[in-house]
């Protein structure tokens, strides 16, 4: 990896289609206790063995038990990376903090956001002198990612840059969600055991108990026994499930953290450290958790199957065998000795101080909103404020920072507001309410939806709805492009549009993104004749009509349908500001990373 040769693209697609597989063992686990209670049972009761009525029965009382208790699990981290923050004993990481330290973490998580076109999750702090992190939640919207205080003593900049991309990784490919569900089944296999031990406790009751009594009793304690033992061997396959899942997951964000870093040196670099320096947590529930961990945060195994984290030595050969250790650790300096930040820092220091500033204070965030959704004419403006039911301080401070929005480029308008979420997740849920009417307000006002404000509230307003509201996720309904080919060139239609004045280069940016669909080219062309060359047809409604039907798609469509986005955009080699943000008002509503532009 350090030589450049490796793909890491292919690793990534390597280690995801072994997560599958290994998604498809722990279903074969449930399945194996299932029939191994079904022949325990049948001979407890002297049924044979082949008798449907005993599988049937078992088979709903396994259900309906690793049902409860993956229900309560998830319910307990329903809360989404707040909650698993708070039950590792996190505190959270305030936007106006003086530490230097805090500073710099807080920093660097801001430019991998913006980088990776995601809100900014939300920063917790662990009180380890040790060296891990974490990422967890269930969607980016409700993300947070955690350090050790070790970590930001220990570490460079551009080593804790590495850390931090990797947990993005974990973001941006759903592994979150993944990790909740996996913590929520190994819940719900563990309810065996709790069964078998309530039923054992309440079986069990010292008499002298006679005839059928006592035999009720004696199978009662037999069966929760056997319940105890079948289950506590599938919370031992679900960790091992676990740990491979785990394995496999931090190869692929090792991989992608030097993508978005171009500095295989950073992570290399942090987890020499951590060999030198431990990763443990103190936590009581740091092992329910330890598949979430950038460095394996419990006692390592004797066994290898159950480590949750791949070797050091393996994970730093992957990402550079010719990496060499400093020669000196001890007083590490506080402050970076790199010359540059690169690229994504560069991006953070561009945006201007007082609106950076704005954005971190809630209060300032809810009015920086505001003012760029005010309309430069005087009348409408005040017609705007008027039936928008801002109060009275946020209105003079929208008004003040609307005043200084010339200062602001146009192309830093997004950033901008992805600066705003942490802050805006500050809010207490009738607060909510109110910022988003007034924001639904101030875009009905004139009568029309512009192109930042369609982005806008796809992108803010999706992302913290999803905090605040917790919808219930939508099924997948379409696992073809072909089903979707109508909203497919819609979204291509829109980016060609706004991509160009000149009607050929849009010929040419919409057959840019039709080349990569893999779909009959011939039943496509029918539907483009009908939608792209009528381009009146193919307005903001249209296109989130489109968003609505497409956001119900299987993954892999989702990402053709995406990449054909990008080339659409990429025909000319830029990317204008209207086009960035559809692109990323379509990746937004996809609840997909925004495409590598």
């Amino acid at each position: 990896m350090g030589d450049g040769t490796t793909d890491f693209f292919e690793r990534q697609a390597c280690a995801q289609r072994k997560t599958r597989l290994l998604i498809l063992y722990f279903a074969l686990a449930i399945l194996a206790i299932v029939a191994t209670l079904h022949v325990i049972f049948a001979l407890l009761f002297f049924r044979p063995l082949y008798d449907p009525l005993v599988f049937i029965n078992v088979s709903i009382g396994v259900a309906l038990v690793v049902l409860i208790g993956t229900a309560w699990k998830i319910d307990e981290l329903s809360g989404g990376g707040r909650a698993v923050a708070a039950m590792l004993g996190g505190e959270p990481v305030y936007k106006n903090t003086a530490n230097v330290r805090e500073r710099r973490l807080i920093n660097i998580v801001e430019e991998m956001a913006l980088a990776s076109g995601v809100p900014v999750p939300d920063i917790f702090l662990l009180p380890d002198r040790t060296i891990n992190a974490f990422a967890a939640g269930h969607s980016p919207g409700d993300a947070v990612i955690g350090v050790t205080r070790g970590c930001i003593e220990q570490l460079s900049r551009d080593e804790l840059q590495g850390v931090i991309a990797h947990e993005f990784s974990h973001i941006l490919h759903g592994d979150m969600a993944l990790n909740i569900r996996l913590m929520g089944l190994l819940g719900g296999i563990l309810g065996l055991s709790v069964a078998g031990r309530f039923l054992m406790h309440g079986a069990y009751i010292p008499s002298r108990s006679r005839g059928h009594a006592g035999k009720a009793i004696a199978l009662a304690v037999a069966g929760g026994f056997a319940l105890y033992i079948v289950g506590s061997i599938g919370v031992f396959f679900g960790n091992l499930i676990k740990a491979a899942v785990s394995r496999q997951r931090e190869f692929l964000a090792d991989a992608s953290a030097v993508q978005f870093t171009r500095n295989p040196q950073g992570i290399a670099g942090a987890l020499w450290k951590i060999g030198r320096f431990q990763s443990r947590l103190s936590s009581p529930h740091a092992h329910e958790a330890s598949h979430l961990f950038f460095g394996n945060g419990v006692a390592d195994s004797w066994i290898a199957l159950f480590a949750t984290h791949p070797p050091l030595d393996d994970r730093l050969k992957a990402i550079d065998p010719n990496f060499q250790p400093p020669s000196e650790v001890a007083g590490v300096p506080m402050v970076p000795t790199e010359t540059a930040v690169g690229a994504h820092g560069a991006l953070l220091e561009g945006l201007p101080g007082f609106a950076v500033e704005s954005v971190r204070d809630v209060h300032g965030a809810c009015a920086f909103v505001y003012s760029f959704l005010l309309d430069e004419r005087d009348n409408y403006r005040n017609a705007q404020l008027r039936k928008s039911g801002i109060q009275d301080s946020l209105r003079e401070e929208a008004l003040g920072l609307f005043a200084r929005r010339g200062e602001i480029a146009v192309a830093q308008r997004l950033p901008l507001v992805d600066l705003a979420v942490p802050a805006l997740r500050n809010l207490s849920s009738a607060q909510y309410t109110a910022f988003r009417n007034n924001i639904r307000n101030l875009v009905e006002s004139d009568g029309e939806v512009h192109l930042f404000e369609f982005a806008l509230q796809k992108t803010l307003l999706r992302h913290l709805d999803v905090f605040f509201f917790k919808p219930p996720e939508v099924a997948t309904k379409y696992h073809s492009i072909v089903t979707l080919r109508h909203e497919t060139c819609v979204l291509l239609s829109g980016l060609a549009y706004v991509g160009s004045e000149i009607a050929s280069e849009r010929d040419e940016a919409f057959a840019a993104g039709f080349r990569e669909l893999f779909v009959d080219r011939r039943e496509l062309y029918d539907v483009w004749s009908q939608v792209y060359k009528r381009m009146e047809v193919c307005n903001l409604l249209q296109i989130s009509w489109a968003l609505d039907k497409i956001a119900r798609a299987a993954s892999p469509v989702k990402q053709t349908i995406l990449s054909a986005c990008r080339e659409t955009v990429a025909r000319d080699d830029v990317v204008a500001v209207r086009e960035y943000e559809l692109i990323r008002a379509i990746a937004d509503s996809l609840d997909c990373p925004l495409p590598s532009m």
